[in-house]
């Protein structure tokens, strides 16, 4: 079971998040509340913490952001601007390929994988198995 202090940091952490992407894109928290069928007070206390969220509404929060569910979950306390905008541009590049190739047979989605695990070769990167991306 997760403690009480748990659950309070990480609704925080999300609702932070949450508050951070909403004004990034200038969308009102009544603009929010419209697109999730939520009420802008409701929107208030998620972003304060004072209030969780369902996995549908993160889900919601995750396509109108363009985001991970995961990346509402960071912490980005103590990291600037520009190491802010450096993550959004990633998750952002991280969505638009995932976009690409959501259509994608299983032979293309391999070869894409070969790719990857080639560049990741030539960067120096731990990869994986290759029976672990087959799975």
């Amino acid at each position: 079971m997760v403690n009480k202090m748990t659950k309070e940091r990480t609704r925080r952490i999300i609702g932070e998040n949450i508050r951070r992407e909403r004004i990034a894109r200038k969308i009102s928290m009544e603009e929010l509340a419209l697109m999730l069928n939520l009420t802008p007070g409701f929107i208030g206390l998620i972003e304060r913490g004072q209030r969780g969220t369902t996995s549908t509404t993160l889900h919601g929060l995750s396509q109108i952001f363009n985001l991970s569910i995961d990346t509402l979950f960071e912490s980005h306390i103590g990291k600037s601007e520009a190491e802010l905008a450096e993550i959004n541009q990633e998750e952002a590049g991280r969505q638009k390929v995932a976009g690409l190739i959501f259509d994608f047979n299983k032979e293309e989605l391999d070869f894409i994988a070969g790719i990857i695990l080639g560049l990741r070769s030539l960067r120096g990167l731990q990869t994986i198995d290759e029976e672990e991306v087959e799975e």
